[in-house]
């Protein structure tokens, strides 16, 4: 039932993803902003590794929640030069503490623990081409983005082998 949920997902979805890359500015833009817990992030954390993964989802979206755990799974065990980093798009500031705290007892139940950042004004140019949640994006290590962006919810395999293909487009 949950492939099959997924599966009626992902294929009502495909048709919103039409045309997004086109949306999509060259690069992420620099930006400035905190985690869950307050501490600074800033877009240097895409000079870390080769390929940073960073999912957009919410914390009243169903599909979101549900491939939760299994992106925690894949944040523990992605592949060297590679990284996972989420973006709780409805949180509206470091103020919203019900939608971080409900985004945290998400996070702790998925066993998710990979980095989640807040969404900044710097984003915007990013964040406003969202047609759908969950979206995933893929930014090289200049910040630049690799490929087109992932609409829908997808499962560990599927996502484990996206990055793997993101990372030979980049050779």
């Amino acid at each position: 039932m949950k492939k099959l949920f997924a599966a009626a997902f992902v294929f009502v979805l495909m048709s919103v993803g039409a045309g997004y890359a086109a949306d999509l500015p060259k690069d992420f833009p620099a930006f400035s902003s905190q985690n869950l817990s307050g501490e600074p992030v800033h877009s240097d954390i895409f000079s870390k590794e080769k390929l940073t993964m960073v999912n957009i989802w919410t914390t009243w979206c169903p599909p979101c929640i549900y491939e939760m755990p299994d992106l925690g799974s894949l944040g523990r065990s992605m592949p060297e030069g590679t990284q996972l980093v989420g973006i709780v798009l409805d949180v509206k500031g470091p103020d919203n503490s019900e939608t971080i705290d409900e985004a945290k007892r998400i996070i702790s139940w998925a066993n998710a623990d990979f980095l989640q950042v807040l969404p900044s004004e710097e984003m915007e140019s990013v964040l406003r081409t969202v047609q759908a949640i969950p979206t995933t994006v893929f930014v090289d290590s200049q910040g630049r983005f690799v490929g087109n962006p992932i609409v829908g919810a997808r499962d560990e395999d599927s996502y484990r082998s996206e990055v793997e293909k993101r990372l030979q487009s980049m050779k």
